[in-house]
């Protein structure tokens, strides 16, 4: 089938509408990103802490949101957006972002292992016992021009003793003056907790929240996208306020939880010929299986000590 009767669809989209019903499923089910009014926004305030000047005091971002909010997947975007070509005059793939995984013990020894294996260099197995792995990792983000140093599940410090967190905290402070970078850390929302032993690291933090979807134009604008981005053949008529409300009643709002229900609805539209989604879709128990409104237990947080963008 030809690609041009699919005008409902976004240029990218249409051959694939194309395909035969097995290789859209496939693409239904493959990760990939959804572009949005409020991912857009986080990936603005990700890039200000990128494009700020090297000084002593970097400003950095504390992003944080439950889990299946798009947390990771937006971090990747970023590190996607700003990678630059091979450096061929230097030899070198220059490394503007750096996005690695907090270890689940907070050590120097784990943070330093984790970091060289982000680079794609030598992690600790490769280094003689005692061997300080601080020096080669800096001299690596040094000549990789890193600026920004993304800290995913930050909230995986907590699990340290409280001595062990002050030490690590002092460790990202140091790196932070000496290499004059910034730190992105991301977590849930306990990952404000996991900072509050170090003052003055905690005072050079803004947080961004990526909260649960509520009913309102950016919802609109997610569904509206996220349905653009399922290869079906017909247009879907989902620009629903009941729609909506169904969304956010039983995903709890949570972005994980929406995409797996519109994936489905697309999957089934496409096996049973209708070729398109709207509220009837939902009606099927199938697609909210497994889909489980989240309850996490309201907490009283403190106060945090720097203002807090809305993404």
């Amino acid at each position: 089938m030809a690609a041009a009767g699919f005008e409902h669809l976004p240029q990218d989209v249409r051959p694939v509408a194309a395909l035969d019903a097995e290789a859209r499923i496939a693409h239904i089910r493959a990760e990939r990103w959804v572009q949005h009014a409020a991912a857009d926004r986080v990936l603005g305030y990700l890039h200000e802490a990128l494009e700020q000047p090297p000084r002593e005091r970097m400003e950095n971002v504390l992003l944080i949101g439950e889990s299946g909010m798009g947390k990771t997947m937006l971090i990747r975007k970023f590190e996607r957006q700003t990678a630059v070509a091979f450096d061929a005059v230097a030899g070198v793939q220059r490394r503007p972002v750096v996005v690695m995984l907090m270890p689940h013990h907070p050590t120097e020894t784990r943070f330093f292992d984790q970091l060289l294996g982000a680079l794609h260099a030598p992690s600790a197995g490769h280094f003689t016992r005692g061997y300080p792995m601080q020096e080669p990792a800096i001299r690596l983000l040094r000549e990789l021009g890193t600026r920004v140093v993304v800290i995913d599940e930050l909230n995986s410090l907590l699990a340290g003793t409280p001595r062990q967190q002050r030490v690590f905290l002092q460790l990202l402070r140091f790196l932070s003056n000496e290499l004059r970078l910034a730190f992105v850390g991301v977590g849930v929302p306990e990952a404000r907790h996991a900072l509050l032993s170090d003052g003055q690291l905690r005072s050079r933090f803004t947080d961004i929240e990526l909260p649960a979807w509520s009913l309102g134009d950016d919802l609109r604008d997610f569904v509206t996208r996220l349905t653009w981005s399922l290869p079906l053949r017909e247009p879907s008529p989902v620009d629903s306020l009941k729609l909506r409300r169904l969304l956010v009643e039983r995903t709890g709002g949570y972005t994980l939880g929406i995409c797996k229900a519109f994936e489905r609805a697309a999957i089934a539209a496409i096996r049973d010929g209708r070729e398109k989604i709207d509220l009837g879709s939902f009606g099927d128990a199938e697609i909210w299986r497994g889909v489980a409104t989240p309850r996490r237990q309201t907490k009283t947080r403190p106060r945090a000590d720097v203002a807090e963008p809305r993404a």
